[in-house]
């Protein structure tokens, strides 16, 4: 299978929408915007059909992700993401991911508002890996 992200041969994975006949190699998912679930099902998606936070906010001009102080686009996008529950935290989701790797299931939670509920699921519905330890 052809990769739709970088053109190569040998693309393994392939979006789980019904109809959708993009694979990819897993390397090359972050780069397309593809997102994969690291939880049963390990379901993968393409950047068209890759599942998006339903939060309905814009972060204030100037906001700094709460991770790496760098600023943050000024709406949600793909790379950036805010807290579901407290919708105040932005955050890139390199920082993020970066952070889950760290902590693990038992400690990642906002780090604004300290939500673990909210927070841990929304995070594993989007694509970041949370490693269980």
């Amino acid at each position: 299978q052809l990769c739709y992200v970088c053109g190569q041969r040998g693309a393994t994975v392939m979006c789980c929408k019904e109809d959708c006949d993009r694979w990819f190699h897993l390397p090359c998912a972050k780069e397309g915007g593809c997102v994969t679930h690291y939880i049963p099902h390990y379901s993968s998606y393409c950047h068209q059909h890759r599942p998006e936070q339903d939060v309905q906010v814009t972060p204030e001009p100037g906001t700094q992700c709460l991770i790496c102080m760098e600023l943050v686009d000024d709406r949600k996008t793909f790379r950036t993401m805010v807290c579901p529950a407290c919708k105040r935290a932005w955050f890139h989701r390199d920082c993020i991911q970066g952070q889950a790797m760290c902590a693990g299931i038992l400690c990642l939670r906002c780090p604004l508002c300290r939500d673990i509920r909210e927070f841990l699921s929304q995070m594993f519905i989007l694509g970041i890996r949370v490693p269980f330890r």
